[in-house]
Formats: C-alpha cells, structure tokens, sequence
C-alpha cells in the first residue's frame, strides 16, 4: 500500500490522534455542567494548602482475578461480543475506544465490518491513516466527501479498498456549484473500483468513471447503484455506452437504479433488470432510456426535463416501466409523439408536474389516467404558465371506467402563481364514483374566491370532500 511509509504512518497517527481528541473535547463540551464539575480542596486554615500527591507517592494495590474484572469488565467478554459492540459504533467513537484501557487501545483497529464513514471536512491524511491502520479484511461501508484538492489522494484509497471486501463506496466530490458541466478528467477515478466485487451498493457523484478493464466480472452482488452527474470517459468516445451497460448487465442483482444528471451514455439496447425495485432517472432526454419489462418494479421516479429525438415516443419508454405501483413523473417540456400507452394495472399512486402547460401535456395527463384502471392516489404539481381548457373540452376526454378505483386527489398550486386547474377538480368530483377527498394547498380568500364553485359542484362520490390548507390541517389532527 502506497501509504505504508514509516514517516507517513507516524504523520497519519498523528492526524488521526488530532482527530480522535477534538471529537473527545466536543463531547467533554456537551455533556451537563454537573457532571463536568472537578472537586477543588479549600485550603487548610491551620496550615499551608494541601499538596497534590505524585503517582510514585501512593502504593497502589495490583489487581488480579476479580479486582482486575471489575476494573475492566468488558475486557472477559467473549471476543465476537466485543467485535459486535465495536461493529455498533460509528467510526469516529470507535477509534475514541482507544483511550478505555491498554487492551482495548488497538482493538477497533482490526474489528471485522466496521464503517468507515467520514463527515464532511475530514482532511485526506486522516482518511488515509485510518485505511492505513484498520488491517481487517471486511470492511461495511466506505464514504467520503472531497473537494477539488483532495480529490487526488481518491486512487490510493479505492486501490487500498479494491484489496478487502467492501460492501459499501459511497464518493462525491464537491465541485463547485458553476461546473454544472464539467470535464470528467478533472476527477477520474481509479478503474481499481471495478475489482471490488462484493459491493451491494456503490454511489457515484460528480466523477469520471473509467472505461470497464479487459476481464471483468461485474458486481455479482450489487443491489443498488447510484450515479449523480458522473461522466464515462473513453479517449476515443467509441465505448461509452457500453460502459454503463456492462456494468448493468454484470450486476444480476440490482433492486435500486438511481441515474441523476447523466448527459450521455443512453440505455437504448432494451436492458433487463429482473429484480429492479426502485428506478429513478433525472435526464434532460427520455428518448435515451428504454427497458425491457422490469416485472418486479415497484416504485419508479421519472423526471424528464426535454425531449431530443431520436426516433422513440414516449409510449416506448414507459411500456418497460407498465408493472410499476407508484409513478412520480415530470411530464417533458416537449412531447413529439405519445403513441399507445401500455396498461398499468398494479398502479396505485401516481404523481404528475407540469401537466396543464399546453395541451400535449394534458392529453398526455388523460391517456395515463385512461391506462391506469386501479389506481387510488392522484398527486398533481401545477408549475408554470397555465394553459386554461373548458370544462366540455376536458369533459370529451373521459371515457367510461377511467378513475374507477380513485379515492384521493391532491392538488398543489403553483409556487408563485398559485393558480390551480379548476375545472379538472370539478370533472373529478363529478365522474369518481367512490373518491373521499380532494385538497388543494391554498385558502379560501373570500366569499367570491372561485375555487368557492368547488364546494358546491356536483359530486359523483356522497363521501367526496374538498379540503383546503386550513380544513386539511385540522384534518389530519383528528
């Protein structure tokens, strides 16, 4: 290991030292003042003050057997107990168990699982003694934060990481908040990522990730990967897209997919993904992504933000997603095409934005409500201009058996409009049978407020109510 040096390995001591006895002084900080107060001997009014004794004064009597016991009785328990007791603390009070006695100084150092998780502002040296000094083969989770500087010292700790069996790597690094695109060779990581094969979950953010090295076997275990504006480099820009793929592919195991500010690198190939339970992408482009069916999804967070086309509607995109039982969705700014939605039977709670912008969007709003015959929970987030539609014009997209099974309906205004899309609410409560609240985030005004029509429409449902922000709060206190 890179760090193994014996003046290096003295200097890391002594920063992880440092570091150990200012967390040790907070905590002496924290605690009540009674019990920080120190016992002061007045002096003594027939003679001088009394002196402080030196330790060689005093003849201390040499414990053994029960005595010793009792001085440290965590020392007789069995030694997988005391693992498990070091294995429940966080790293920083784990080192802070040097100072209980001379058997528990090292201990932590080779306790087997422990996390090594560090707040942000840990200074480099301190990460890379702890990696220096912790010597066991397993370690739980690895998590750091490190800015533009420190981001150099992140190969010799994922080379030092790649040598163990690592759960959890969890790395970002704080670029500042202009390089909304920047150049992955700013911060590439160490391919050595790629020989942690034990990771069940690995988090990526704002890094580069190096091209798949020639012989690897994938992360047979992973079940959750994690990527925030990360870039795949590749000199010649030919294997990009094979990058993330491979990786995908040789992860049989994944439940959680979460992609985050990716600009390239699409998924286009009709990826399978049987045991997905939680996909969520944040993309300028659907049009880039396309699944298979994924059969076990569960919950699904879709923002998309544009559109570029590439010759896919949006009905390819979401036929992957048709076994998902909760659907958030930010409706993209331009829609070129819908096609023929697939069905979503097992959708529960759906979550729609930007809906009532322009009236692809609302047409797009009625086909999801059309393909979705169970669903209970609609969620609507107003933001943007509003694009105002008459009742009869929406009235002539319902059709019969839409919204059977709905039994609540959220409304959010938009944040600084605070416009809400009034005839909708009003189809609602006239066309579901069986819905028993609809509330909106906003107040009643006044007596000639219009969303005062609301409270006097014709309801389909004798159980419906319209809640608004001051009678939902008194709701949810009963």
């Amino acid at each position: 290991m890179a760090e193994r040096g014996g003046g290096v390995g003295r200097a890391s001591a002594q920063a992880i030292r440092r570091w150990r006895e200012a967390g040790e002084r907070r905590h002496e900080e924290a605690r009540s003042p009674a019990l920080s107060l120190r016992l002061r001997l007045p002096a003594s009014p027939a003679g001088p003050p009394l002196q402080r004794r030196r330790p060689s004064d005093v003849t201390r009597p040499i414990a053994t057997g029960r005595g010793l016991q009792a001085m440290d009785p965590l020392a007789y328990l069995p030694a997988h107990l005391l693992d498990e007791i070091l294995g429940r603390l966080d790293l920083r009070d784990a080192v802070r168990t040097s100072a209980l006695s001379r058997a528990w100084r090292r201990r932590w150092e080779s306790v087997p699982g422990l996390a090594l998780s560090f707040p942000d502002g840990t200074p480099p040296s301190v990460i890379g003694g702890v990696l220096f000094l912790y010597t066991a083969p397993r370690i739980s989770r690895f998590a750091c934060q490190v800015d533009e500087e420190s981001a150099s010292h992140l190969d010799r700790w994922l080379i030092a990481l790649s040598g163990r069996t690592v759960q959890s790597i969890s790395i970002r690094i704080s670029a500042p908040a202009y390089l909304e695109f920047f150049d992955p060779e700013r911060f590439p990581l160490h391919s050595s990522i790629f020989s942690c094969a034990h990771l069940v979950s690995l988090h990526l953010e704002v890094c580069g990730i190096p091209l798949v090295p020639v012989g690897f076997a994938g992360f047979p275990v992973l079940e959750e990967l994690y990527l925030s504006r990360v870039e795949f480099q590749d000199p010649d820009d030919m294997d990009i897209e094979a990058t993330l793929q491979t990786i995908i592919r040789r992860s049989p195991l994944l439940r959680v997919l979460s992609f985050d500010g990716l600009r390239s690198c699409p998924l286009d190939n009709g990826i399978q993904l049987p045991n997905l339970h939680s996909l969520t992408i944040c993309s300028g482009y659907y049009d880039m992504w396309r699944f298979a069916e994924l059969p076990c999804l569960q919950i699904a967070k879709i923002l998309m933000l544009d559109y570029y086309q590439h010759g896919q509607d949006l009905a390819e995109f979401l036929a992957g997603l048709s076994q998902v039982r909760e659907l958030t969705f930010l409706v993209p700014a331009y829609i070129v095409q819908i096609g023929t939605l697939p069905t979503f039977y097992n959708l529960k709670s759906l979550d729609l934005a930007r809906c009532f912008t322009a009236i692809d969007r609302i047409l797009l709003m009625f086909s999801l409500l059309r393909s979705s015959p169970n669903l209970e929970k609609l969620k609507m987030e107003m933001q943007g201009l509003e694009m105002v539609v008459d009742w009869e014009f929406l009235n002539a997209q319902w059709t019969d058996g839409m919204c059977a099974n709905l039994q609540i309906v959220e409304i959010i205004s938009d944040p600084i409009r605070r416009w809400l899309p009034i005839s909708f609410m009003k189809l609602i409560l006239s066309k579901a049978s069986i819905l028993r609240t609809l509330s909106v985030d906003v107040c009643l005004s006044s007596q000639d407020d219009p969303r005062n029509e609301l409270l006097t429409c014709r309801r389909a449902s004798a159980q419906a109510q319209v809640l608004f922000k001051v009678q939902l709060e008194r709701f949810w206190k009963l």
